[in-house]
């Protein structure tokens, strides 16, 4: 789980070490430093792709294209929370799952839900 910062929503999304070192790392090949990742996020398919830094003694993983098209049509904010996942379907061709979850006060206190955004039909 990682709570956006002001980067992640409007620049890249920088991918937590371990979740880049135990599941992504092993996906690059040689000296490639990108490789194009497909995820599911509420049964939509979509590919982000995953860059690390060339040199140096940190990689700074950071998802890039695609990311910011998915902040904005799903109105990510600072302070949300994500959760990446690794999830193989087969049948989706996916190889992860976002969640995002979104702060709501209700009756004073403070919850994180999962929000589905939902696009009413118009009117005739």
């Amino acid at each position: 789980m990682k709570k956006l910062t002001r980067t992640d929503v409007a620049c890249r999304l920088a991918v937590p070490t371990h979740f880049f070192r135990g599941l992504l790392l092993p996906r690059f090949n040689g000296t490639s430093h990108f490789v194009d990742l497909k995820f599911k996020y509420k049964n939509q398919k979509m590919e982000f792709r995953c860059t690390k830094r060339k040199t140096g003694e940190y990689d700074k993983p950071v998802l890039t294209k695609g990311w910011l098209h998915f902040v904005r049509r799903e109105r990510l904010k600072v302070g949300d929370k994500i959760t990446l996942l690794q999830e193989e379907d087969q049948d989706a061709r996916t190889q992860f799952t976002i969640k995002v979850q979104k702060k709501i006060r209700l009756l004073g206190k403070d919850i994180w839900t999962d929000i589905f955004l939902k696009t009413l039909p118009a009117r005739p």
